[in-house]
């Protein structure tokens, strides 16, 4: 259907075609003309998260409307150059395409096929064109959420680009790098730029010292080498979930903090996992001078659910310890694997 009839229809029935389109038909369609794009922006077509990735890597990736875990389509720069087929010409400017393909990815032999729609661009744009990408993103649809990952040996590299109001929409960033350190100067400069609103990622070791004041208050917080963070840290905690790995804790500073939990503290609180416990902890210590009670059906339900950001986990309770806070809230300690999992349950027995 060419763009003059598409625009022919009144705008009701515009809207239900475009929301009915997949994403990469409606951001093709919205480099056409600026009344199109006009129209787009009206027609509130939602959109799943869109992730920029930069580092060993530089992509945009488009997340399905209604399943937030599964790719849709992606822009991908590539460093090795390859022949012009087109441009695509975003918030007035154009930027070269290498390469469009749709097609189907054999995956696993338990799994279906998956159709995968790229677009290949130069690296060498990735700067250039990013900026006016996400512009063009934030004019088609109604509402986008963007998500930020980066090495941080790219943040002084993009400084220029990560100043852009654009970046404020951010509302998760991860921090990326296998043997970099994170600064308390670059972590500050990226959360000033970003301004995260549900949470962060940090895959890096943090300089010893680093702040860790810093992270506590975020939604979601993802640690997996914490370093020394001292138990007085872990205690003002005020996430929802968290998820720490490569700390120092022990079960009497786990006991400490479960203490700390029981008098009313961390009302935020709905998981705290650890790494670090390969064996089961000795319960003596990590439970001491706490009232608790292996599990009960009439108490509680066997399975916890917890959804760090868009997939659903569920954690197996049933060889776990249970005890309440001084407000009658019940939690449960239970080590699974190598980890050490502190659940807060809102509904003890969900239907």
């Amino acid at each position: 259907m060419s763009s003059m009839k598409l625009l022919s229809f009144p705008f009701l029935v515009f809207s239900k075609i475009v929301n009915s389109m997949e994403l990469m038909e409606i951001f093709e369609l919205s480099q056409v003309s600026r009344r199109i794009l006009n129209r787009l922006h009206l027609s509130r077509i939602p959109v799943g998260t869109v992730s920029v990735v930069s580092g060993k890597s530089d992509e945009i990736v488009f997340y399905e409307k209604n399943n937030r875990t599964k790719r849709d389509f992606m822009i991908l720069f590539l460093k090795k150059s390859q022949p012009i087929v087109s441009r695509m010409k975003v918030n007035n400017v154009c930027i070269d395409v290498w390469f469009v393909k749709t097609f189907i990815e054999q995956k696993l032999k338990l799994e279906k096929n998956v159709n995968r729609k790229i677009i290949r661009c130069n690296s060498n744009q990735f700067g250039y064109g990013l900026i006016h990408v996400l512009t063009h993103l934030d004019k088609i649809f109604s509402r986008i959420d963007f998500g930020l990952g980066i090495e941080i040996n790219m943040v002084p590299v993009l400084k220029g680009i990560l100043s852009h109001q654009i970046f404020q929409k951010c509302i998760y960033v991860q921090f990326r790098g296998g043997k970099e350190i994170l600064s308390n100067e670059i972590f500050d400069y990226l959360l000033e730029k970003t301004q995260p609103t549900i949470g962060i990622t940090i895959f890096c070791s943090l300089n010893p010292d680093f702040d860790y004041k810093k992270i506590l208050h975020f939604s979601r917080l993802r640690a997996l080498n914490l370093g020394k963070m001292p138990l007085k840290d872990l205690k003002a905690l005020d996430c929802e979930i968290a998820i720490l790995g490569g700390h120092q804790f022990e079960e009497t500073d786990i006991n400490e903090f479960l203490h700390h939990w029981i008098k009313g503290n961390n009302r935020k609180l709905r998981r705290l996992k650890l790494d670090g416990f390969q064996e089961v902890p000795d319960w003596d210590i990590l439970l001491k001078d706490i009232v608790h009670t292996e599990w009960n059906p009439k108490e509680r339900g066997r399975y916890y659910k917890s959804k760090y950001t868009n997939t659903m986990e569920t954690i197996d309770c049933q060889n776990g310890r249970d005890f309440k806070n001084k407000e009658g809230q019940m939690a449960t300690v239970v080590h699974h694997w190598k980890f050490l999992d502190f659940l807060i349950w809102n509904d003890p027995l969900p239907e």
